[in-house]
């Protein structure tokens, strides 16, 4: 396995990153239906090969899980990331709260502003980055970071040195890639108070629906070179860059090889994330990861 230096406090992670919020389509985050005991075994496995990075958010159900594999794995020799949705600095600073005590643990190694659309939204959670730029100063956090949905989250990071780390979207086909999120809904839904009444109304199992209308599911092969070309430009702004949606949020699962092998070239990816349900999909995706890496080496394609 290789690792990557990311952040300001020089966070070692693994190129591969294990995702524990797979939800594809439907919404339905596949690692919350195994029970805490068998994520935590897999997670465990996954650590025991060289994967040391695991990401989560306080939305996926995953806490229980990551607090269970905490009692078997040493906490220095994992990095955490999660993220959260929240807009508001003492909604942030609540959830940063419950976060260490659900998790029992003392810091989180990355914390993001979560699936942010574009600039008139990171404008609405200036509050949330206050948040964490206070909660890093007290070591609560080691490193900020943003989660981007849209082509102008990833524009508005580049100037923003508070942020760190930057999460993107990015595989071979553009499904579930960042497009341009610019339109009256995606802003709509960014304002706080109009976000916090759509948590309380909205039922829960209609959310990814609703999502999907305010996002595209596919980018056009423009905004595809768009990200390629903004991500590019973050890393030369020294962001640290992780990938996700490699597979395309389970589009892409029948041609592994095909994924891997468009992003494991990218050096500005720092490492990419990878949804994982079980002890065969983490030796999968570990002997494609590896045979690439071995051709690589020695120079084949």
């Amino acid at each position: 396995m290789e690792y990557s230096i990311i952040g300001k406090e020089k966070i070692r992670i693994s190129r591969i990153g294990f995702g524990t919020g797979s939800s594809g389509y439907t919404g339905n985050n596949l690692q919350t239906k195994l029970t805490e005991k068998e994520l935590a075994d897999i997670l465990i496995y996954a650590y025991e090969r060289g994967i040391n990075f695991w990401d989560t958010a306080y939305s996926y159900g995953t806490y229980p899980h990551i607090h269970e594999t905490l009692k078997h794995v040493p906490r220095d020799k994992v990095v955490i990331a999660t993220k959260f949705s929240d807009s508001l600095e003492k909604d942030m600073n609540q959830k940063i709260e419950d976060t260490l005590k659900m998790l029992k643990t003392d810091y989180i190694d990355i914390c993001l502003l979560h699936g942010v659309r574009n600039a008139f939204e990171m404008k609405m959670r200036a509050g949330a980055l206050k948040a964490l730029v206070r909660a890093k100063e007290k070591g609560y956090i080691r490193s900020i970071g943003v989660s981007a949905h849209g082509i102008g989250a990833i524009e508005a990071s580049k100037d923003i040195s508070e942020i760190e780390v930057l999460f993107a979207r990015i595989n071979w086909s553009g499904v579930s890639m960042d497009s341009y999120q610019e339109g009256f809904l995606s802003k709509l839904v960014a304002i706080p108070y109009v976000k916090e009444i759509a948590r309380k109304i909205i039922p829960k199992k209609m959310v990814p629906s609703l999502s999907a209308q305010v996002e595209s599911l596919q980018s056009t092969e423009h905004e595809q070179r768009i990200v390629m070309d903004l991500i590019e430009k973050c890393h030369d702004s020294q962001k640290s860059i992780i990938g996700m949606k490699i597979f395309g949020a389970g589009a892409l699962t029948n041609g592994i090889e095909k994924s891997l092998r468009f992003v494991m070239p990218l050096q500005y990816i720092k490492s990419f994330l990878l949804g994982m349900t079980s002890m065969e999909e983490v030796d999968e995706n570990l002997r494609v990861y590896e045979e690439i890496h071995r051709l690589s080496a020695n120079g084949s394609s």
